[in-house]
């Protein structure tokens, strides 16, 4: 089965979205640019695979100069993709490297991402690609406050936790909380989600999770199972990102709307129908800084930060 087509990175949002909703097969030529290098993935959504930010199955390719892109899959490709037929299209640019150790390490960040379709009745006809990069403005990130309310809604869902609360740091989410006589500090790792589920704009990891159980082990473990506590906080956590994701979704709206002066009712419709939206890179600024005045110790300040996204507009939603 061959997948091509060519991918373009647009210049004017203002002016290609209109254009686009008016007849996709001819936006606005002057809106756009063919994009060179962009590595592009035919990937497999195949259950038992984890949607990780490089699929575990996928075939790749790099566009050229002219944003064209060719991607054959053998007939032993396709009977992988073929186990669960559903498949679904990726791509990332180039946006730099790390030297570790001496060994240059390419950065990544996705740039588009199609809702999944039925690879087994694809039809073999080249797509274009159009993908529109957009910075959210640190005041309509997520907020502390938003974070905050967030917890706090969550809390039910930590029947063992008598409280709870989280701060935004540098790259990850701190939280830390109480109950049964156990204290509990955890760390949420937050990262771009690349899935076909156009919905999930975020995923939230629990990680360096340290409880802190009173009393000698064998005898707390009659009244309190940190493995317990654990699940109850896992669950929780898929809770806590499903709120996120809904406030990303108003938040990334309005600020649509107001960079583009179109209604908010038109933009849900264009996100929901005809476009997709994918988060290449996820920024923790210092938004405020707050003194707080102690007894004793006298002024601190505290640094106050958010989650900014960095996202990316793709069309179309649907290439199969």
């Amino acid at each position: 089965m061959k997948f091509s087509g060519r991918i373009f990175e647009v210049t004017n949002l203002v002016d290609f979205a209109p254009s686009y909703i008016l007849n996709s097969k001819a936006p606005k030529a002057s809106s756009f640019k063919p994009a060179a290098g962009i590595r592009l993935h035919v990937a497999s959504v195949a259950a038992g695979f984890p949607q990780s930010f490089i699929p575990g199955i996928s075939v790749k390719t790099n566009s050229a100069s002219d944003g064209k892109f060719n991607i054959i899959l053998t007939e032993g490709q396709m009977g992988l993709f073929n186990l669960n037929k559903k498949a679904y299209v990726l791509a990332y640019r180039n946006a730099g490297s790390l030297n570790i150790l001496g060994t240059n390490i390419t950065i990544y960040e996705p740039v588009y991402r199609s809702q999944a379709f039925d690879i087994t009745t694809y039809k073999e006809k080249p797509v274009d690609i159009y993908f529109a990069p957009y910075d959210i403005p640190n005041k309509s990130g997520i907020t502390q406050a938003q974070v905050d309310a967030q917890i706090t809604a969550a809390k039910k869902n930590f029947k063992d936790l008598s409280k709870l609360s989280a701060t935004i740091q540098n790259r990850k989410v701190s939280v830390s909380g109480s109950g049964r006589g156990a204290d509990i500090k955890f760390n949420i790792d937050i990262s771009s989600s690349t899935s076909s589920n156009l919905d999930n704009f975020l995923n939230g990891k629990v990680d360096d999770m340290d409880i802190d159980l009173p009393g000698p082990d064998f005898l707390v473990g009659i009244c309190v199972s940190k493995d317990d506590i654990e699940k109850e906080i896992e669950k929780g956590i898929v809770g806590i990102m499903k709120q996120v994701n809904a406030t990303i979704e108003k938040t990334m709206v309005d600020e649509l709307a107001k960079q583009t002066g179109q209604s908010k009712a038109l933009l849900q419709a264009l996100l929901k129908s005809t476009a997709s939206v994918t988060f290449s890179k996820l920024n923790y600024p210092i938004v405020e800084q707050k003194v707080i005045k102690l007894p004793i110790v006298g002024s601190i300040t505290l640094q106050v930060r958010g989650i900014v996204p960095k996202l990316s507009i793709g069309f179309p939603r649907v290439v199969g």
